[in-house]
């Protein structure tokens, strides 16, 4: 999440940042609801110190015999006493208000990095070997699977839907022996430490990888059914209308979870609200798992074949670093990465 403060002293620096983007100013906004904040959270604590100096000054006027200022302190003690939890719940909104408008803004970008509209904006960082030249037309890796009887969507869907897979044989072979090579290259030789990560997650733990709240339609949740005293305790706070009117059903889910879009999520979270030993740095995690998408905005853009499914495997890899230290890191990770495709021989 960004820094407000950051955001206030560098408006046209930030919606600068935006802007390569491609999204609209919000330095002007964003300021604004934090004004709101920042008045009601000062009206609020001005309205307990103002509390906590009259209770002491109802001791001093009684000890006085000033009867008439000890009555008006007590009712004043009295009215701010109600004011209070309605200033402060003032200043609670108004800060959920400015969390909620920062976590739907995304990372800016670094000035190095090239500015573009789509995919052939590209720049390219390097290139390794030569592209092969068949001598034929290549067939897609759908048609030769499905040729090979080891590729099977049509079974696949009868299970669970569209876009998802059955494989079978060599190739189920072959999925589970290139994650098993990738692990063992990064663990190895490259000094990652392997986790084996849950698959269901909490929402702070999305929360913490930016998922959520921007991206919650593209993952899949999921959760237990509610006991009879767990769904009389949620009816009282919310009536049946108003849950089901949320899209909620009230008789199924309680403590929801997510299933894990990469493993980045959870490996990222292994530190949240840590403080970490700068000179243990950096952490570098790896785990290969399945990841589940919903692809919610992907509807007919690239759904043929193993592309963009819903379940699919995959290594990842994260370091937990200094940012200073960040940049050398990632072209390290990047090597490590790519150094997957030259054992493989892949252009």
């Amino acid at each position: 999440m960004h820094d407000i403060k950051w955001i206030r002293y560098n408006p046209d620096a930030f919606d600068r940042a935006l802007a390569r983007r491609g999204l609209p100013a919000e330095a002007e906004r964003l300021i604004e609801i934090d004004e709101r904040r920042r008045a009601a959270i000062q009206k609020a604590e001005a309205a307990l110190a103002r509390r906590n100096t009259a209770s002491r000054e109802i001791g001093a006027a009684k000890k006085s015999n000033e009867e008439a200022a000890a009555q008006a302190l007590l009712a004043e003690v009295a009215r701010l006493k109600a004011e209070i939890p309605q200033l402060e719940e003032e200043a609670k909104k108004a800060s959920k208000e400015l969390d909620d408008a920062l976590a739907q803004i995304p990372n800016l970008p670094l000035d190095e990095v090239p500015d573009g509209k789509d995919p052939s904006d590209n720049v390219e960082h390097h290139r390794f070997g030569a592209k092969r030249d068949y001598g034929f037309q290549p067939e897609q890796h759908f048609d030769l699977g499905e040729a090979l009887g080891q590729m099977d969507f049509e079974t696949a869907a009868k299970l669970s839907g569209a876009r998802f897979v059955v494989l079978k044989g060599a190739l189920a072979r072959l999925e589970r022996a290139l994650a098993q090579f990738m692990l063992d290259l990064h663990t190895t030789e490259h000094g990652y430490t392997e986790v084996a990560p849950p698959l269901l997650v909490r929402n702070d733990v999305m929360f913490g990888t930016a998922q959520l709240p921007k991206f919650a339609e593209d993952q899949f949740q999921t959760g237990r059914p509610l006991s009879d005293d767990e769904r009389a305790s949620l009816l009282q706070e919310l009536p049946e209308q108003s849950l089901l009117g949320l899209g909620i059903e009230y008789n199924l889910i309680a403590q929801p979870l997510w299933l894990i879009p990469t493993a980045e999520v959870p490996l990222t979270n292994l530190v949240r609200e840590s403080i970490l030993e700068e000179n243990a740095l950096p952490l570098r995690f790896t785990a290969g798992t399945p990841c589940f998408r919903a692809e919610a905005g992907a509807a007919g853009k690239d759904t043929r074949g193993m592309i963009r499914q819903h379940q699919f495997d995959k290594v990842e890899l994260v370091s937990i670093t200094t940012p200073e230290q960040s940049r050398d890191e990632l072209e390290r990770m990047l090597a490590c990465a790519e150094e997957v495709l030259r054992r493989l021989d892949l252009h």
